[in-house]
């Protein structure tokens, strides 16, 4: 379970979050089975969902989708205005030669393509916006979609640090200009801060409350926290929905074979169908 805290600094002007993903990082590591390069993938942007989770409202949803033509293929994290997160990697085993800096090269590994915002508010059709992946660090990408398409300046920075066991650190700071009018002295100095700002290095000495404060300049925060933690929500009986969705030949032929199972894109979980159970699927055929 990871931890988020978040608020607003001058005057409402601005707002922020800081977020400590290790737990719901590794875990998602563990439940797919990554190797290294695909974990720290996937992890930078499933921080990025997580950090705005406070934004939300109420019931809203939203998807990020890095679609490039790097070795990573497709990478989705979603978020909601619980305070859960999601996601999974289409390749989950791969690793590139570490970059000039000896870092694990993610620009890479996600290449060039676009980053897909779904922003699903439980109205009937759900918002869809499109931009250019402008880095592959990801970091970059998802604050050029809120500076561009929701015209609302931006800046993140994500981190996944690991070893041989797993993921020591992952987090990342989110902040947004809610008032252009706050002075310029000001965000110019926290950019320079966000420039050379490592939140792996920061999260193993600094509370993330002390963090906030120390980029942002200031003690007079209005702050919040809470929980994030990875939860998927499928389960068996929407396995058996996605089964219903298959022709009678197709039933047949998963009964001929004795069983089936239905593994979740989200979170890898396998749900399986007996032979007896996929029988008595059949009758929904055998109904129509």
């Amino acid at each position: 379970m990871g931890k988020i805290v978040y608020g607003t600094a001058y005057a409402g002007k601005l707002r922020f979050s800081l977020l400590d993903g290790t737990d719901f990082v590794d875990f998602a590591r563990k439940q797919h089975g990554l190797s290294y390069l695909p974990t720290v993938v996937l992890g930078r942007l499933l921080v990025a969902a997580g950090l705005v989770c406070p934004w939300l409202s109420e019931r809203e949803m939203i998807t990020f989708v890095l679609s490039g033509d790097g070795p990573a293929g497709s990478v989705s994290a979603q978020a909601n205005s619980k305070f859960t997160v999601r996601g999974y990697i289409t390749n989950k085993q791969f690793e590139l030669e570490r970059n000039e800096l000896g870092k694990f090269d993610v620009r890479s590994a996600v290449g060039k393509g676009t980053l897909t915002v779904v922003r699903d508010v439980g109205l009937r059709n759900p918002m869809i916006s499109k931009v250019p992946i402008v880095s592959g660090e990801i970091a970059e990408d998802v604050a050029y979609y809120f500076t561009v398409s929701e015209q609302i300046p931006s800046a993140f920075a994500l981190g996944v640090l690991m070893n041989k066991d797993g993921v020591i650190r992952a987090g990342g700071v989110a902040i947004q200009v809610l008032d252009r009018s706050i002075d310029e002295g000001i965000l110019k100095r926290i950019e320079n801060k966000m420039q050379d700002f490592s939140i792996t290095s920061s999260l193993g000495s600094s509370t993330l409350e002390e963090l906030a404060a120390w980029l942002l300049e200031t003690n007079e925060l209005i702050i919040e926290n809470s929980n994030v933690m990875f939860h998927c929500g499928c389960s068996k009986d929407k396995a058996r929905d996605a089964l219903l969705v298959l022709s009678k030949d197709d039933m047949l032929g998963l009964i001929a074979e004795g069983k089936a199972e239905v593994t979740c894109k989200w979170c890898s979980s396998v749900y399986v169908f007996e032979k007896d159970e996929l029988i008595d699927l059949l009758r929904n055929f055998d109904r129509d």
